[in-house]
Order: structure tokens, then C-alpha cells, then sequence
């Protein structure tokens, strides 16, 4: 990025690569390359499939937006700033008290403009985030559906669904919020809980869900993996944890550390011996790993007592 790069944590270069360009008001500032670290069959679009050719297309074109509504950002507040330093000034210099007031309703008509200008930009933004995140979903879809048998087609689905309604409530609670840009994180667990348990359709006497969230309000870049990844984990213990009539507690912690936060999901029931969550076939595990290294964080599983992840970042 203009002479600058950045890389992932391990990142190596092999010969099998896919880039994007990344697109600055217009112009090309740069690219977002992906390797692939062994050899993959060759398909009719080669080693990459036609879904993650649009994944990192969607994820080079928000960087791209991200960095240009920096820019912007800056450049109005720039502007207000010298605008109020010629209002202030200019009220103090005029000797006609009509003359003063003309240019005064003058200049404050522009800073509502260049305010009205910079909410509509953030509304843009948020349109462009919401239709990212849906091309990562349609990704997610078509992933989910490598994997199942025609006995699981429904199941699938639903857990499918229960991934794009973590995300939806998302948007429905930063549109509900005061600044469109941070949310409350406890009404979201809450809300979210009572989704999950409705569409298990199971007896709340039965699995009781305790949530223990700290009143925390998050941005959208860390809300949205935490969302998937609390639906992942809750989602599975859910459907796997407890048989069927037996009595099961989920309980949810969320906390802000001296340096970060911690995210602790515990089931009383028993997570087989035989998997190894950080390498299985399972969609779900493997969405909860990611989602981890991306937010630049750790996960431990604990089954001493019950089923306990610990995730710090």
C-alpha cells in the first residue's frame, strides 16, 4: 500500500498466488495478495475457487473505502476546524451588526452542508460494510454446502441461517444505536441467546442460558466475528452437549481486560475426547479458529468440567 506492506502473522509467498487491486479515490494505491501454502487441484478458474476470488475482491475493495473515508474524514474535519477558527474570527472584525449576521448564517449553512455531507458518507459506509459482509455470507453459504449429505440439508441450513441472523442483528443494533458505529454488547448477547434458544425450540426450563457481559459497546470490525463466533460455540453445544430430556446450562462471560478482552463460552455437557477443535472437518470449529486469528487473539478449550473455551484478544 504507496510503498508500504503489510503481512500476516507467518505469512510465505508460493507460487500458487491470487491478488486484487486495492483502489484509492480512483486510482490503483496497491494489492492484496493471498498464497496458497501447498498445491491444490487445477479447476477450470484455476487453484482458487470462483468464491474466494470474490472474498478477497470484497476484502480488497473495503480496504479500499476503509482508507478513502480516512481521508475524507480528515479533510472535513480540516475543514470545520479552519471554518470555525474564519467564523469566530470574522465576528469579532465586523462593525455592522447586520453585515456580521448575513455572513454568519452564511458560514454556519456551509459547516451544516460539510456536516450533512460527512453523515451521508457514514451511511454510505455502513452500506458498503453491510454488502461486504454479505458476499462473505454468500461465501459462507456455498462452503456450508461442500459439506453436508441430503440427510443434513436442513440442519445445514439452519445453521446457516443462524450464522446471517448473528450478523443481521448486528446491523439492526448499530442502526438502533445513537452513532451508527458501536453497539451495545450485552443487549446483543441477550437478544441473540433468545434468538438461538427459539430456534432449537428448546424448553428454557430444560438449557438455561446465563449471560454475564460487561456493559461494553463495540465497533462493528469486532463485533461481527464475536457475534459468529458466541453463535458457533453455543450453536454446538446446543445440539451436541446434552441428550435429548437432559438438563444443560450455557453460560456466556464477556469482560474488558487490562490490555484487551475475554470471551469465555461453558456448557456442562462433554466435548468429545477424540476431536481436536483447532483441526476438524467441522464448518463451525473451523469458523470459531479463524475468526480468533483474525480478531489477533488466543483460544484455549478446557473439559475438566463441562466444555469451557477461554479466548483472549
Amino acid at each position: 500500500m504507496e510503498e508500504n506492506t503489510f503481512m500476516s502473522p507467518h505469512f510465505q509467498e508460493s507460487q500458487w498466488k491470487q491478488a486484487a487491486p486495492l483502489i484509492v479515490e480512483n486510482k490503483n494505491a496497491g494489492c492484496l495478495e493471498v498464497f496458497y501454502l501447498e498445491n491444490k487441484p487445477q479447476a477450470a478458474e484455476g487453484p482458487f475457487l470462483r468464491e474466494e476470488r470474490k472474498l478477497i475482491d470484497a476484502l480488497a475493495e473495503r480496504v479500499g473505502d476503509a482508507i478513502e473515508l480516512m481521508r475524507v474524514e480528515k479533510e472535513l474535519s480540516n475543514y470545520r476546524k479552519n471554518l470555525e477558527e474564519i467564523v469566530e474570527k470574522r465576528t469579532s472584525e465586523l462593525t455592522f451588526v447586520n453585515q456580521q449576521l448575513q455572513k454568519e448564517i452564511a458560514e454556519r449553512e456551509r459547516a451544516e452542508r460539510s456536516l450533512r455531507e460527512f453523515e451521508d458518507m457514514r451511511i454510505k459506509e455502513i452500506h458498503h460494510r453491510i454488502k461486504n459482509n454479505l458476499q462473505v455470507v454468500s461465501g459462507l453459504l456455498y462452503l456450508e454446502s461442500t459439506n453436508y449429505n441430503p440427510n443434513k440439508v436442513v440442519e445445514a441450513f439452519k445453521q446457516s441461517e443462524n450464522r446471517v441472523r448473528s450478523i443481521a442483528l448486528i446491523h439492526e443494533k448499530l442502526y438502533q444505536s445513537s452513532d451508527c458505529k458501536n453497539l451495545d454488547f450485552l443487549d446483543y448477547v441477550n437478544e441473540l441467546m433468545e434468538y438461538l434458544m427459539h430456534s432449537y425450540d428448546l424448553d428454557n426450563n430444560k438449557v438455561i442460558v446465563n449471560v454475564n457481559v460487561d456493559k461494553i459497546h463495540l465497533e462493528m470490525d469486532r463485533a461481527v466475528p464475536l457475534g459468529i463466533i458466541i453463535n458457533e460455540l453455543v450453536s454446538n453445544a446446543l445440539q451436541h452437549a446434552f441428550n435429548e430430556g437432559q438438563d444443560g446450562v450455557i453460560e456466556i462471560h464477556f469482560a474488558k481486560e487490562n490490555s484487551g478482552y475475554s470471551l469465555i463460552v461453558n456448557d456442562s455437557g462433554d466435548f468429545p475426547k477424540e476431536i481436536d477443535f483447532k483441526n476438524t472437518e467441522s464448518l463451525g470449529l473451523q469458523l470459531v479458529t479463524n475468526l480468533v486469528s483474525q480478531i489477533d487473539g488466543t483460544i484455549d478449550l478446557n473439559t475438566a468440567e463441562g466444555t469451557t473455551f477461554t479466548i483472549h484478544f
